[in-house]
């Protein structure tokens, strides 16, 4: 962000690549939402989320969910980003939704990965674990093309890009790992 936030438009994209039934994309959501007072003040973030599966997709656009799969959700935030809905359901409010372009999209189609080009950071968590090792290498060569320099790529927890992929360099955040594409300039985040 510090590098980003000498240009003229500040803007952060966010791609969400295997986004199932929306969980990811709308969590992302609320957290550039919640820092757009602070951190992200002034700044433009979008955020495509993508997946193959169309029942999915319309169960994302919907953002309508049940008490498991807000679980994990604190009552502060249900309050804040969600209205009551049908079934002792609660459904995403506009606000959120707005940040989001759900769309579907073959992580293996490479002729339409290679337009998701532009992005700071990417969220593509459990879904390799269900290519082989070659289709795995592909898509992640696409994710590093696609990120900008000095942008963040995420994987699910019992995933890694060992033996896939020697381009990324391996970070560690308190409470988790993420790979990052050397910007240009510095060679260290």
């Amino acid at each position: 962000m510090a590098e980003k936030g000498k240009q003229a438009v500040k803007r952060l994209r966010v791609w969400s690549a295997g986004c199932s039934t929306g969980e990811e994309p709308y969590t992302l959501a609320i957290s550039m939402l919640e820092e757009s007072e602070h951190l992200l003040k002034g700044w433009n973030v979008e955020i495509i989320a993508t997946d193959l599966n169309d029942r999915s997709l319309e169960t994302a656009k919907a953002g309508v969910y049940g008490e498991y799969a807000l679980r994990s959700t604190s009552e502060y935030f249900r309050q804040k980003y969600f209205s009551p809905s049908d079934d002792n359901k609660l459904q995403v409010r506009p606000e959120v939704k707005k940040l989001i372009t759900f769309s579907r999209l073959n992580l293996q189609d490479d002729s339409k990965v290679l337009f998701m080009k532009g992005m700071d950071l990417v969220f593509c968590c459990n879904v390799l674990i269900y290519f082989d090792a070659s289709s795995k290498s592909r898509v992640i060569s696409h994710f590093f093309s696609n990120l900008n320099f000095g942008g963040y790529f995420f994987l699910g927890i019992s995933e890694s890009l060992m033996k896939l992929n020697d381009q990324f360099h391996l970070i560690h955040f308190p409470g988790a790992i993420a790979y990052w594409k050397p910007s240009l300039k510095s060679g260290k985040p």
